[in-house]
């Protein structure tokens, strides 16, 4: 095990220190917010742990057996891959999440709260307590041993309550796979990764990246593919809505705010000079009825209105460097990268994403031109295969044959 004076910096200051490095200077206060809320919600995930620790006595996933999986909850986002881990294996889901749980009564899959240890750790690190982060360690250990997994499928490494399962794993000697879960930029350091034992990536282009980075070896990358359901939307109803992607840029400097309130209100006079419907869709970590006050002359997308939904209403996307743009752009949906910020970023044209502007005169002069057409079939390239790779017959089953490598 990790010396305990250590676990303070391998489970919140590590991570804090490779995304400063990244330009990423409010992550740590970002990640500070992040403890804190789920502390003062801790009531709350309280009453749900308990309530699904009497489900799990009452069902068949208290049961041993040898086909046990842990999934972490965030990729309930993969139904296909979740579809086929329910037929081929024994899952439980895991995490901080409830929706998760709340499948979890109605389908196959089982939930294991971790919510205790979490709490344990979380005031962990905010009080500098030593005893208290070795007890979450420890605690955690006996969890993973009552419940035996054969393996362990994360989201990502590096947040606090990721990053100890896979350490935890790994003393353990449980396997465990992360899944790609957005795009990594070969402008700086990749910090998912850096403690599962494999991830599954996108595309050669992240493979690459990877191995580059000295953070895996050959035999520890698989080529999963695009993770997320196609939608094959078709291009013939075009009806000139124009969609702006937020992203929280703020967690590199307090000033990008201001200029991501200028860029929204620009684009927003632009579509209207131009006869273009123009939407902005927030990040969720933005508060929208504050945004909504600062911008009463723009639309915004109906609250709680999936990306999905998002992408089937909607005709082009704009972004700056968001993982949502290129989920647009597979999706057959024309999408637009503007590189009107000062932070490196990937030219998404120079990958064979989508095309690629430098500047909102630029966008204006192209979005001119798109402006009368019927429909933007002779506009939309497919996202390089090299770059993202779509997987046959379905990411489940290809997921189900990487993982069936492993072990």
């Amino acid at each position: 095990m990790i010396p305990k004076k250590d676990l303070r910096w391998y489970l919140f200051e590590e991570t804090i220190e490779m995304y400063a490095k990244n330009g990423l200077n409010n992550y740590e206060k970002h990640r500070y917010k992040d403890l804190n809320r789920f502390l003062s919600d801790y009531y709350i995930f309280r009453l749900v742990g308990m309530t699904s620790k009497i489900c799990n006595k009452l069902s068949k996933f208290n049961k041993k057996g040898d086909n046990q999986i842990l999934v972490h909850d965030l990729l309930n986002r993969y139904p296909s891959i979740i579809n086929q881990l329910e037929i081929n294996y024994n899952p439980i889901f895991f995490g901080k999440g409830i929706k998760p749980f709340i499948k979890s009564l109605k389908g196959k899959i089982g939930f294991y709260p971790f919510y205790d240890i979490y709490k344990e750790v979380y005031e962990g690190i905010l009080d500098y307590n030593d005893n208290l982060l070795e007890k979450g360690f420890m605690d955690l250990e006996k969890v993973l041993k009552k419940i035996d997994p054969k393996l362990i499928v994360l989201n990502h490494d590096f947040t606090t309550d990721t990053k100890l399962v896979a350490l935890v794993a790994k003393e353990l000697e449980i396997p465990t796979v992360e899944i790609q879960h957005g795009i990594y930029s070969g402008k700086g350091t990749i910090v998912p990764g850096n403690y599962a034992d494999y991830v599954f990536v996108w595309g050669e282009y992240f493979k690459n990246l990877y191995l580059a980075s000295k953070i895996k070896q050959d035999r520890e990358i698989r080529i999963l593919g695009y993770p997320y359901q196609l939608q094959q939307q078709k291009l013939s109803h075009y009806n000139k809505k124009v969609v702006y992607l937020g992203q929280n840029l703020e967690l590199y400097d307090d000033s990008f705010l201001n200029q991501k309130d200028n860029t929204i209100n620009e684009l927003n006079s632009l579509c209207s000079g131009l006869g273009l419907q123009f939407i902005y869709r927030p990040h969720p970590s933005q508060n929208l009825g504050l945004l909504k006050s600062n911008f009463p002359e723009v639309r915004f997308t109906p609250e709680g209105e999936t990306f999905a939904d998002t992408i089937k209403n909607n005709d082009i996307f704009i972004s700056f460097n968001s993982t949502a743009l290129i989920e647009a752009a597979v999706n057959s949906k024309l999408s637009i990268q503007l590189k009107n910020y000062s932070l490196p970023a990937d030219d998404f044209e120079e990958l064979g994403i989508c095309r690629s502007f430098t500047s909102l005169s630029e966008l204006k002069e192209f979005l001119k031109d798109i402006k009368t057409l019927d429909d933007l079939k002779s506009l939309y390239s497919p996202v390089d295969p090299s770059y993202i790779e779509i997987p046959t017959p379905n990411s489940g089953e290809k997921f189900i044959e990487l993982i069936k490598e492993i072990l």
